[in-house]
């Protein structure tokens, strides 16, 4: 079942907002070519544009982190270079070793985890700093 953004997902940052419903897409679409027994396209196509546009959110998140986040940048940018290594270990295997339901149930749990708790926190940290 795909992925569907609601305002519950929001963090209140516009653009970090619109990257998550972007990365929503693509895991739909990585969802969808995986159900229509389009594997090949799904793993050459949509999950190399899946982890490029994953790099390009986390690097504009990790930018908008103040130096006065300490602990909490920390822990962001530990979560962003293990989740980017898991994926990136799963790209490295052959093909035909590759469990596409299990990649995107992963991805669809580690979204929705981080954007609720992760993303939240980051945005109430930005908003308290700016104060």
């Amino acid at each position: 079942m795909p992925l569907t953004w609601t305002n519950t997902l929001s963090i209140g940052i516009r653009q970090i907002d619109l990257q998550h419903q972007e990365l929503i897409e693509l895991i739909n679409a990585l969802e969808a070519a995986h159900a229509s027994g389009q594997r090949q396209a799904a793993l050459e196509e949509v999950l190399p544009k899946l982890s490029a546009y994953v790099l390009f959110h986390f690097a504009t998140e990790e930018a908008m982190m103040p130096r006065t986040l300490g602990d909490h940048a920390e822990r962001h940018r530990l979560q962003h270079q293990v989740f980017t290594e898991r994926v990136e270990a799963l790209r490295s295997m052959p093909p035909e070793r590759i469990d596409l339901a299990e990649l995107i149930a992963y991805l669809k749990q580690w979204l929705v985890e981080h954007i609720m708790k992760t993303d939240r926190e980051l945005a109430r940290l930005i908003a308290a700093n700016s104060r």
